[in-house]
């Protein structure tokens, strides 16, 4: 009687740490890695699933992230060394204190949603209403929803009047007849989206696997962008939003791949319209280039330059 229930915890024991027995047998590095389900972290889900990061040494553990400040949170408490993050919630973080946060690049690098106002806590709802000639403390009321999911549910059940999406929701709004009110993706408004965020702890302790991450996230964005490999892409993208409407999640696969075309850039300009589009950030005097560290980006152009790529 003691022998099979010896065995079973075994076998229990080896399903709850099967990552751990992986990157022992094999060497690779183990990185937990924090996403929130966004158009551009599509390019992280996808290098990840691609076997992007497995080519560079790391074993990338994915973990879903809700809220922008629940991952600020965890960096900064030592609990996520990487993650994927929006500029917004960083800048805020770093502008009151955090200067330990540092971002290293991005996965979309200019706003890629339409806006529609109402819905959204967050900077673009903001800037879409100052577009659109309306103060956004005063003429319209937004709250906070959640992810693209709940907030377009919310919509079309008729709680709110207006929202944020991204592909592939855009497509879903355009098929209901819903009017877009402002659509950033066909402007040249240089925001971040999303991009990796780490700290300069990190970076200094272990800065060969900042940059594997980096190496890593760049051959995924390069598999993304290959039409040949448009078939596991879907299928990915499949994954990632959990559906598998092929028309939506081929639309999603093409917008992105035409809006991040090269290496996962992030600018200096990304940041400053984050300041200057915000009213307690503005008045501050901050320094973007404080809030980037660039080098893993030079190294990599400079990689790839010399393997002719």
């Amino acid at each position: 009687m003691k022998r099979p229930k010896w065995l079973a915890l075994v076998c229990y024991v080896l399903v709850l740490v099967p990552g751990f027995l992986f990157a022992q047998a094999t060497g690779l590095r183990e990185l937990t890695v924090g996403y929130p389900l966004g158009g551009s972290t599509g390019f992280f889900w996808v290098a990840h699933r691609s076997g992007s990061f497995e080519k560079h040494g790391l074993k990338v553990q994915p973990i879903y992230i809700r809220g922008g400040r629940l991952g600020i949170q965890a960096a900064l408490s030592g609990d996520l060394l990487m993650q994927l993050q929006g500029a917004s919630t960083a800048v805020s973080a770093w502008a009151q204190g955090a200067k330990e946060l540092q971002f290293i690049g991005a996965v979309g690098n200019r706003l890629d949603g339409v806006s529609q106002i109402g819905a959204s806590t967050d900077f673009i709802a903001r800037v879409a209403a100052r577009r659109l000639g309306l103060n956004p403390d005063k003429d319209v009321v937004i709250v906070g929803v959640g992810g693209q999911g709940e907030r377009w549910a919310a919509l079309t059940s008729g709680h709110i009047q207006a929202t944020v999406v991204q592909p592939p929701f855009t497509l879903l709004a355009r098929k209901a007849g819903y009017t877009v009110l402002v659509d950033f993706s066909k402007e040249d408004f240089e925001y971040t989206i999303a991009g990796p965020l780490t700290t300069r702890s990190f970076i200094r302790s272990d800065r060969e696997t900042v940059m594997n991450f980096m190496r890593g996230l760049a051959d995924g964005m390069d598999f993304y962008r290959d039409e040949k490999n448009k078939d596991k892409i879907i299928k990915f993208l499949g994954e990632y939003y959990r559906s598998n409407a092929v028309e939506e999640l081929e639309k999603t696969r093409r917008i992105y791949s035409q809006l991040t075309p090269g290496l996962p850039i992030i600018s200096a300009k990304a940041i400053e319209n984050v300041i200057a589009n915000d009213k307690s950030l503005s008045s501050m005097n901050l320094n973007p280039a404080e809030l980037l560290d660039l080098s893993f980006l030079e190294r990599l152009a400079q990689e790839r330059k010399a393997k002719g790529r």
